[in-house]
């Protein structure tokens, strides 16, 4: 068999461990911690011509005229943005923030990287009232956690359907609009888009804590000073485990498509 060449680029902590687990004897395994596509990392790319490359979660950067080395890639990617997508339009790419399972199991993660990261502020979650935006994967495996150890949940959501299903968890739930109504001690963001502006912002003094990923939920002209951007929990907490996440939904994509 041909020995396997990956490279594996992102500061995710959880690629460098995926590194270290997919090393073996017939793979040859680069990790590059970069943040963007750099005329560095185009050269490493160049001289080893990897067979299977794993980008990170969100679209890297591209800071060179022709991206090279990729010519006999399999790709898998978080998301790839217009730019990527022309780059990489013949290869065989596998988005693993489409595998459900590594989906669900991120969003576990998420949920409890958020627990580790709030004990950490030195406060306690028992008795304290938690208004979740969204009712999604992680929304929805944060507000069980939360509730499981004493926490108050409400779920504020713009969509019919998801305030219903929120109301039949046994959650209390409102429309976004009527969300700064509700009285709590913390405001947890999932929307993935920057949809508080200025007057929104005004209109909720609690702490706002922000899992959706960069660049959040403030639109550009909106400044506070209880805000705090958390993303890529399951990287930073539990590196290991987020990389075994990661790790199944690779090799399940691989032997998919060997079985095919």
């Amino acid at each position: 068999m041909e020995n396997e060449k990956w490279l594996i680029i992102g500061t995710d902590a959880r690629l460098k461990s995926l590194a270290k687990k997919l090393s073996n004897g017939d793979r040859t395994v680069y990790y590059k911690s970069e943040t963007t596509w750099s005329e560095e990392l185009n050269l490493t790319a160049f001289n080893f011509q990897p067979n299977h490359v794993v980008l990170p979660i969100h679209p890297l950067p591209i800071e060179v005229a022709v991206v090279l080395g990729l010519s006999n890639a399999r790709i898998f990617a978080g998301k790839l943005n217009e730019e990527w997508k022309e780059i990489l339009k013949n290869h065989d790419i596998h988005y693993y923030l489409q595998d459900e399972s590594f989906i669900w199991k991120n969003a576990q993660l998420t949920a409890e990287g958020f627990i580790s990261f709030f004990h950490n502020t030195k406060q306690a979650i028992y008795g304290k009232k938690f208004i979740i935006t969204g009712f999604g994967r992680v929304s929805k495996m944060l507000a069980h956690v939360l509730k499981s150890i004493g926490g108050e949940v409400c779920i504020a959501v713009r969509s019919h359907v998801q305030l219903n299903e929120a109301k039949a968890f046994q959650y209390e739930a409102v429309y976004l609009d009527n969300v700064s109504k509700v009285k709590g001690d913390y405001f947890i963001n999932t929307i993935p888009a920057k949809w508080i502006d200025e007057k929104f912002s005004s209109d909720i003094e609690m702490p706002i804590y922000d899992l959706a990923s960069s660049p959040g939920c403030l639109q550009d002209n909106v400044k506070r000073s209880n805000y705090e951007l958390l993303p890529a929990l399951p990287g930073k907490y539990f590196p290991q485990d987020a990389a075994h996440v990661l790790y199944e939904s690779i090799v399940g994509q691989i032997r998919g498509r060997e079985e095919c």
